[in-house]
């Protein structure tokens, strides 16, 4: 399946994020969740994005509809259903009191009614024949084994795209998760949540990513030599946020493996180096910003795009161009940060969704 212009199709958590500040102030809310963090910023850089699940017919679900159509997004096979959509808070932490590295922390608990709305994956009649209408796609994203995911994923790597699994966790149907493993050209995963994936025979040839924090990540590719290459996490000037972080690192990643070639899994370790340290970049300047997206408010796509080359080019030498670059946009998210702060949306939970 070899197309002109990229696209992801994907299937997992599409949810709405909500900020909620120190001070107990909510930013505006918008689309959130990996699936729904990775197909969204791919398709704000260019990108088509294909989403594949359901939504239910609230305020929630059309607000992440509204987000999907600014990038363009086809949203054919993103159905609404008769359940709510989930809702994520998302609390600011205060870094200095904290006792670890967090920025913050998840609940779906509303922190104003206490109400939750958290998401369903029980398959719907509505998407038995759903297969048969899928559009093209270079690339299939599920960032958990579902029945409808799994099925689909299965369904477009027949097809010759690239299946990406980005797991949090094994799941209860360890069945699920050992076909998603099986048939995905890319795993990738947080040491924290998942150990090591030798037990649910991954493809011999497939390339296998394991983030460590603030240790950078690590990764093995190819079917004769599976010996990690380690790729130790970029410095930055401050940290704000950690949300979408590995989001981030998946989309440049991809982005990047992309723009080099059709078929992400039959190219070289270098390649693969690049693009992750690609990834690493747009993670790292994510990080200044706040919420899983914010890079987008500060730098164009284009911006982005360029500076992350460059860094990553950049990398083996002296670090100088490297540094520069991140207090540049540091000084930018400053000036984006003040902006937002003074025109910021407020934002009753209760009275909308």
């Amino acid at each position: 399946m070899r197309i002109a212009t990229p696209s992801i199709a994907g299937s997992g958590l599409f949810a709405l994020d909500v900020i909620v500040r120190l001070d107990g102030s909510k930013a505006t809310p918008s689309l959130g969740g990996s699936a729904g963090n990775v197909l969204s910023i791919l398709g704000a850089l260019g990108w088509g994005a294909v989403p594949v699940g359901a939504l239910g017919d609230d305020i929630a679900g059309h607000a992440i509809r509204r987000d999907f159509a600014r990038v363009g997004a086809d949203m054919r096979l993103l159905r609404s259903m008769a359940r709510y959509t989930p809702v994520i808070f998302q609390h600011q932490l205060d870094r200095q009191a904290a006792q670890d590295d967090a920025t913050h922390r998840f609940t779906f608990a509303c922190p104003d009614c206490g109400g939750r709305r958290r998401p369903s994956w029980d398959d719907d009649p509505e998407f038995v024949d759903v297969r048969a209408d899928l559009p093209p796609a270079s690339v299939f994203y599920l960032d958990r084994p579902t029945r409808l995911g799994v099925a689909i994923a299965e369904q477009y790597a027949s097809r010759g795209a690239v299946v990406v699994f980005e797991p949090s966790a094994v799941g209860d149907n360890v069945g699920l998760f050992v076909r998603a493993a099986r048939i995905a050209h890319i795993v990738k995963y947080a040491d924290e949540r998942l150990g090591d994936l030798g037990a649910y025979h991954l493809r011999p040839e497939g390339i296998e990513i394991q983030t460590r924090g603030p240790h950078g990540l690590r990764f093995r590719a190819g079917a004769t030599d599976r010996s990690w290459i380690y790729l130790p996490a970029f410095r930055l000037p401050f940290i704000h946020d950690t949300a979408g972080a590995g989001d981030w690192c998946t989309a440049g990643m991809l982005y990047e493996l992309f723009g080099a070639a059709a078929g992400a899994w039959a190219i070289d370790r270098d390649a693969i180096e690049h693009a992750l340290a690609f990834g690493q970049v747009l993670s790292t300047l994510n990080c200044m910003t706040e919420g899983a997206r914010g890079l987008l408010a500060t730098w164009s796509p284009d911006q982005i795009v360029r500076a992350a080359r460059s860094v990553a080019q950049a990398r083996t030498g002296s670090g100088h161009f490297v540094d520069q670059t991140f207090r540049s946009f540091a000084h930018d998210v400053g000036q984006t940060s003040t902006a937002t702060a003074l025109g910021g949306d407020g934002f009753d939970c209760c009275a909308t969704l």
